[in-house]
């Protein structure tokens, strides 16, 4: 008995002592996150106490979380590794009784160009952030143009052919040098509430400075007149000549502290513009004509990295170019006399902050400063005479030029508690404008037809007077709120909300509201449902609003005349009747609704599908309404000609299907084998787009013939029915990078007119009684291009000796430390005629015909060294 009871005494005693001990004790939560907020599973996460070693070590799960239970109140030292990141680590962390939650973010290893992150399959295709994001491989990019103008088509091929552009967050800005580009991604569904628009893919590109040694290169690309197919309309073909240049240099200036890019380049490049055009008496004419059509461009390129702290970057970008072009707005219907010049200059300076904010957010904040000036001037200076769709001839009339000065100042701040990963923020862009851009000031005559030209009797003859001077200010503002609640492991709700404002309208209930499903049912991850919805706005063009702001009737005058005499239509200053343009007071934003639905499945290791759909609903799309259109040939207020107004009662319905196939033969997981011959090395990606968009206006100013929108529903103008890209890229040779591209599209939608002005209002839009809007349709289009690019290594690198005691150890050879590459590119390899220039008006000798074609083959050889 004394037994038992000194027995259940020591029982009691542990017990008192072990509960003494657990309320002293706390249990650590630690989230690890990369640098743009994605959560790291598989992180190796260890804690050290002020004077003991290391505990044991703990991992984090799916959600990015590692739990460390039962430790004693104190100050600890806490570490994160995990292959492809630097090391992290949070000092000082007091653990007090209860959960102890913090974050902890990894930054990307500066000696790395690449980083493979092994994650928990079935959380990552949960993740809003990763799913219907397709990303282009190293092999893709570096198969990419040099020539930024040829990049964007390539891009614009993967995606939808409106896609949006972001560069480091920045909205609108220039292509990089392909050389600093680490990374694109292409978002099929762009939901979420930091995005403004979502009618269109957006193409994410994120660059990076040099890294590690010093690095560099020099590039150059060359075409020739020789190398390129004729028109098939003309007989011969005329001189063509492009020369490129570019040269880098980047690297670290100092280890984990800081690194630089610089870039720079040139083009130089002319070609000879085609006429295709009616002849007096019956007949056409097509012909090279013999001027050449300049287009010399240069540009400066830079980013520099520095890290404040071990976890806070600041990153410094700036951009210069300047572009001149002379004998623009010649070809087609345009003969040499229209040439007119521009040149332009733009300056960029960008700074972004990125990093962690405590233990739980991390902020992303950037702006941006640009100021760039243009300047046109034509070639002839005499009044324009146009016989619709037949020949135009005549002097540009376009002078003067353009001043902007933009800033952009956003933020996004993600805040990461338990199962939200919470992400607000603002933006607010727009500046300051100036702009003498003057255009028809010595007047325009319109012929309906080449008999009317030959009997000297125009319609119309319109003519601007006035100062062209306008002065203004415009901002655009927004700020939103999501969160991304991972419901479970398998399933991620995200609501949010955006609210945007602009000047100019007087328009301040813009609320959207946002919601976003992603669902992942497979624990192997191989599938990913999503679904979306939401309300979007869209901004006033600045186009408009300086079209309004001008010709208002007051500052210039857009002056008339009905069957005026020719070539003398008398003095135009006592002309009344003038044209005026004006936005509608109650205007409003352009308001849409987007419902979506998608699957992204992993068919096999190497094979990846997506298929996904869109409904888009809008209201509010702006179109013309003429306030003074004539009744029984009389106009209500004779002081004025036309007085269109910017009404916002359109609507638009558009659907889309699309679909992706992604083929990778080599092995996931691990580097493209080394033998000189692997096919394995090749990626294939295939995408289709099945749309169909119908509206109600071809634009702000466009006046429905009839009066009314009752009769103007139909195709929209961008409506193209099939689209698709085939894009194969090949490293099977070794030191042989080849890509090469099939891009096709059914033809676009245009209207039938009379060519005549049917209704009295001077307006040439009028179209046979029962034909609507957009009811033809061009021919389609298909284009092969390639891309082959051929290195070859020159001397190895050798690589540091290794101390060993006393002595130093031969490491031998790295990787080559001078590479050569020569590289071809070839535009519309079969040289395949795809037409264009079709018109629409009944009057023209070349109504429903082509009178152009895109693109003929064009084969650019280059040369490129780096170190």
């Amino acid at each position: 008995m004394r037994q038992t009871l000194v027995t259940l005494a020591c029982c009691a005693a542990l017990a008192t002592v072990a509960a003494a001990q657990t309320a002293r004790e706390g249990r650590l939560l630690l989230t690890v996150i990369d640098p743009s907020g994605l959560i790291v599973p598989g992180a190796v996460v260890t804690i050290a106490g002020a004077d003991a070693a290391p505990l044991p070590s703990a991992t984090t799960g799916p959600k990015g979380v590692a739990t460390v239970e039962h430790l004693p109140q104190g100050v600890y030292s806490v570490r994160a590794e995990y292959p492809g990141f630097e090391n992290g680590t949070l000092k000082d962390v007091r653990i007090r009784p209860g959960d102890n939650k913090h974050v902890l973010v990894l930054a990307l290893q500066k000696l790395q160009d690449s980083v493979t992150v092994a994650r928990d399959a079935q959380a990552v295709a949960a993740d809003r952030r990763s799913a219907g994001v397709a990303a282009l491989t190293k092999e893709e990019i570096e198969a990419l143009s040099d020539d930024p103008d040829e990049m964007l088509q390539q891009l614009l091929d993967m995606a939808s052919a409106n896609a949006i552009i972001k560069v480091d967050s920045f909205l609108g800005a220039p292509l990089p040098p392909k050389a600093q580009i680490k990374s694109i991604h292409i978002v099929r569904d762009a939901f979420a509430a930091e995005n403004h628009s979502s009618e269109s893919d957006h193409i994410e590109i994120i660059t990076q400075p040099g890294v590690g040694p010093l690095r560099g290169g020099f590039n150059s690309r060359f075409r020739d007149g020789s190398m390129s197919a004729k028109s098939p309309f003309t007989p011969t073909k005329g001189p063509e000549r492009t020369q490129n240049y570019e040269g880098r240099i980047g690297g670290t200036f100092a280890k984990n502290k800081s690194s630089f890019s610089i870039s720079g380049g040139a083009r130089k490049s002319f070609d000879t513009p085609i006429v295709n055009v009616a002849l007096p008496g019956g007949g056409t004419r097509s012909e090279v004509l013999d001027l050449r059509r300049p287009n010399d461009n240069w540009r400066l390129h830079g980013l520099v990295d520095y890290a404040l702290t071990r976890d806070q970057t600041l990153r410094f970008g700036f951009e210069e170019s300047r572009t001149t072009r002379r004998n623009l707005g010649v070809g087609a219907f345009d003969l040499a006399e229209r040439a007119f010049s521009t040149e332009s200059r733009s300056h960029e300076v960008r700074v972004q902050e990125v990093g962690p904010i405590g233990r739980r957010m991390f902020m992303n904040t950037r702006l941006q400063l640009s100021w760039s000036d243009s300047v046109s001037q034509s070639a002839l200076e005499a009044p324009t005479i146009r016989i619709n769709d037949a020949s135009t001839s005549g002097g540009a009339q376009v002078s003067g030029g353009r001043h902007a000065r933009d800033i952009e100042l956003g933020s996004d701040v993600d805040y990461i508690r338990g199962l939200h990963t919470v992400r607000f923020g603002a933006l607010v862009e727009g500046g300051r404008f100036r702009s003498d851009d003057a255009s028809n000031y010595l007047g325009t005559y319109v012929f309906t037809s080449m008999a009317a030209f030959e009997a000297r009797q125009p319609a119309a003859y319109t003519r601007r007077i006035g100062n062209p001077l306008i002065e203004y200010w415009n901002f655009e503002t927004a700020a939103y709120v999501q969160d991304d609640i991972r419901v479970r492991k398998t399933l991620t709700l995200s609501p949010g909300i955006r609210y945007e404002a602009q000047t100019h309208l007087h328009d301040y209930n813009n609320v959207g509201p946002r919601f976003g499903i992603t669902w992942a049912p497979r624990k192997s991850g191989t599938t990913t449902l999503r679904g979306s919805w939401g309300i979007f706005y869209n901004w006033l063009n600045q186009g408009i609003y300086e079209q309004t702001l001008r010709v208002d009737g007051f500052r210039q005058r857009e002056v008339n005349i009905v069957s005026p005499a020719y070539p003398d239509p008398g003095s135009a200053g006592t002309v009344s009747a003038v044209n005026r343009y004006l936005l509608g007071d109650d205007l409003g934003m352009v308001r849409t609704m987007r419902v979506s639905a998608g699957i992204d499945q992993t068919i096999a290791p190497r094979v990846r599908a997506s298929l996904g759909y869109s409904n888009i609903r809008g209201i509010g799309y702006f179109r013309g309404s003429n306030l003074n259109a004539p009744l029984g040939g009389v106009r209500p207020d004779p002081t004025f000609a036309n007085v269109i107004e910017v009404v916002a009662d359109a609507r638009l319905h558009a659907q889309t299907l699309s679909a992706s196939l992604n083929v990778n033969f080599a092995a996931p997981g691990r580097a493209a084998a080394v033998p000189r011959w692997n096919w394995r090395r090749t990626t294939i990606r295939v995408s289709y787009w099945l749309s169909r968009a119908l509206n109600e206006s071809d634009g702000a100013f466009w006046v429905p013939p009839t009066g009314t929108l009752a009769t103007e529903w139909g195709p929209s103008p961008g409506d193209r029915r099939h689209r698709g890209a085939i894009t194969l890229n090949t490293q099977a040779l070794k030191n042989l990078n080849a890509s090469f591209n099939l891009a096709t599209t059914s033809g676009n939608p245009y209207t039938i007119t009379t060519g005549l002005d049917d209704n009295g209002d001077s307006i040439f839009n009028d179209r046979p009684i029962g034909i609507g809007r957009n009811t033809v349709r061009t021919a389609g289009q298909w284009t092969w291009n390639a891309n082959m690019s051929y290195g070859i290594p020159i001397g190895l690198a050798a690589r540091p000796a290794q101390e060993h005691g006393d002595r130093a150890i031969d490491r031998g050879q790295g990787p080559q430390r001078y590479r050569l590459a020569f590289n071809v590119s070839i535009t519309n390899l079969t040289n395949h005629a795809n037409y264009t220039g079709y018109s629409g008006v009944m009057t023209s000798p070349f109504f429903e015909a082509p009178t152009a074609v895109a693109n003929p083959r064009k084969i650019d050889f280059g040369l490129g060294f780096s170190f």
